[in-house]
């Protein structure tokens, strides 16, 4: 196991060392805790912002730019708190929004057990025709923070697979207001399949 963990972080690309993150756009987390900690009692019966990751979900941004609404809004759907994912990735950047340990709101339904990982790009096809930049950096990500906290490989989503509300294939997947599956295909089959090969590269 000792070997895997250090082939797993020798591997990696560097854009994924942790002081190379990017937290100058990152949400103050005085006012962040309390307000997911109250998300968290309505939506998963857990009163409480601390997160002990068991998966990583991967989604795209569905925009060419930095979303700013993950770092601005102070509420999504009329309820409190804004939308924010832990990661956002452009490129070799990485911008971290959250600390991995505390909770985001970035996928309905998981957001009490996953890291949310967001990849800039406006669909599938536009983030395959980035040169792979974005998701090459995307994988080291999903690499090292599977190393950190010990998460294997099959419990790497994506939102697509999140919003099917289906346990049977997301075991963590829980909503006590609205356990209804929703439509998201984010981000993509052909991202998927490319951002887990390379990371079964690093292992």
């Amino acid at each position: 196991m000792k070997k895997f963990l250090f082939c797993l972080l020798a591997c990696i690309p560097a854009a994924a060392d942790p002081s190379t993150w990017d937290t100058s756009r990152a949400r103050p987390l005085g006012a962040w805790k309390p307000a997911i900690a109250e998300y968290s009692r309505r939506h998963y019966g857990e009163p409480q912002w601390q997160l002990q990751p068991k998966c990583i979900v991967l989604h795209y941004t569905a925009g060419r730019e930095f979303p700013w609404n993950l770092v601005n809004s102070a509420d999504f759907a009329g309820e409190s708190p804004g939308l924010a994912s832990h990661f956002v990735v452009d490129g070799a950047r990485i911008y971290q929004l959250l600390p991995p340990e505390v909770r985001s709101r970035s996928a309905y339904g998981i957001n009490h057990r996953a890291i949310n990982i967001e990849m800039v790009g406006a669909d599938a096809q536009d983030l395959m025709a980035r040169g792979k930049g974005t998701m090459d950096t995307a994988a080291g990500l999903v690499a090292d923070l599977m190393a950190r906290y010990k998460i294997p490989l099959q419990e790497i989503y994506s939102h697509q697979q999140v919003a099917l509300m289906d346990t049977d294939e997301v075991p963590w997947v829980l909503d006590r207001i609205n356990p209804e599956p929703y439509h998201k295909i984010d981000p993509g089959v052909e991202p998927m399949r490319y951002i887990l090969s390379r990371v079964r590269q690093h292992q």
